[in-house]
Formats: structure tokens, sequence, C-alpha cells
């Protein structure tokens, strides 16, 4: 059973003055659950190519677990950001060197991809625009991982996570493990946030981005 909290009024904006989720507050999300098949898929694609993976700068988008940052190998390091301050404490307490984490959400009209992190040789967001607010958020949103990214870099996300459509809201649940406890639930979202190939091929042309679907399981952009 789960009730409805209600959101603390820091509130933040989408560019196109959406209210967005920016609680800090300690909610529950991924950090407890068994890594997915779509994390485990990129883990192993970068693994497996090396040269793709060696010494590179990788943004990470929903942290979740953490499973990206304890599995990939070479990497130079990895910025994480998240909506769960659980997440965050999460990862603290794995003392992964060259991990960074931030509280951000990816579609607010905020300057954390500016001021704090840097430019970025990989990508990594499964849920490309599961939970987008609006069709201007999400093109904002995408606008910014092409300028954050450098030249030859890549944006990998996993098919399966264009297939859902989310929001997410804090609610109060229990459970006869952790009795009474905070945590952020999801629910359906809108049908305009799924993605088809097509439309991937579409957002390829769009920011000018060579697209590769040689792989059964992911779909990567990679900046001209």
């Amino acid at each position: 059973m789960s009730f409805f909290l209600e959101i603390k009024s820091n509130t933040v904006k989408c560019p196109n003055g959406c209210k967005l989720f920016n609680d800090k507050r300690n909610f529950s999300y991924w950090e407890s659950k068994n890594v997915t098949k779509d994390e485990k898929y990129i883990v192993d694609y970068l693994n497996i190519n090396s040269e793709v993976l060696k010494n590179k700068n990788i943004l990470h988008v929903g942290i979740g677990n953490s499973y990206i940052a304890k599995k990939l190998l070479s990497y130079n390091k990895i910025d994480g950001i998240s909506l769960s301050q659980n997440e965050l404490d999460y990862a603290s307490k794995l003392n992964l060197s060259n991990y960074n984490f931030f509280f951000q959400n990816k579609y607010a009209n905020q300057k954390l991809f500016d001021d704090k992190l840097n430019f970025y040789n990989i990508i990594i967001d499964i849920n490309l625009k599961s939970f987008s607010c609006c069709e201007v958020a999400f093109d904002e949103m995408f606008k910014m991982y092409v300028k954050i990214i450098n030249k030859d870099g890549k944006i990998i996300t996993s098919r399966t996570g264009l297939e859902w459509s989310r929001i997410i809201k804090p609610v109060l649940s229990f459970s006869f493990k952790n009795f009474l406890y905070k945590r952020l639930k999801e629910f359906d979202g809108p049908e305009s946030n799924i993605l088809s190939i097509q439309n991937c091929e579409e957002i390829s042309k769009k920011f000018n981005l060579d697209i590769d679907l040689s792989d059964q399981n992911l779909v990567i952009f990679t900046k001209k």
C-alpha cells in the first residue's frame, strides 16, 4: 500500500516551463534493486569494445545502483546524475575512484551541465525520452547532450528503454522489511515519449549525428 507525498516547494522547471521533480529528501529508488538487462548490455558492449571505452570520460544519466560505474573497465572518469538522494548516498559508500555524482533532473533549465560537468566521450542514457515532460524539454536535453560530447563522442541508449514511458511520484509505502519508507514510484506516462527506430533516425538527422543500429539491444549516436 502506498500514499502520495507532497513534493517540497523548491520547484525547478524545464525550458518550456513544466514543473519538474526536484525533491532531495531520502526517497528510495533503484539503489537496492537488481541491475537491468539494459545496463548489462551497455556494460558488455563497452567492455568488449575496449577501444571505445579506454581512458574515456563518461556521463551516466540515471545511476540507479551504480552497476555501470562498478563494472566498466578502463574509463578515465564517470559523472553520474540521479533524481534520488538515496541513489547518491549509496554511490558515495562505494568509494569508487573517478566516480562523481550529482542530484540533477536532466530536463531542468539549469546550468549544472555547463558549470560542473565537462565534455564527454560517451553519454549513457538508457531511458532516453521515457520521463520527458514535453517535446521542448526533450529537444533541449538532446541538444545539450550533443553540445557536451566531443567529436566522435557517442550517446548510447537501450532499445528496450526507448519503449518505455514513465512518470515518477514520491509515495510513502509499507513493507515488512522496511516498514514505512519513502520511495519514488513509477506510473505510465504519455505515449508520445515512446521512441521508434524511425524516430531515432529522425533525431540523428536533426542533430547531424551518425546512427549505429547494428546491435540488436542498443542505439548508438555518434557526433560527426
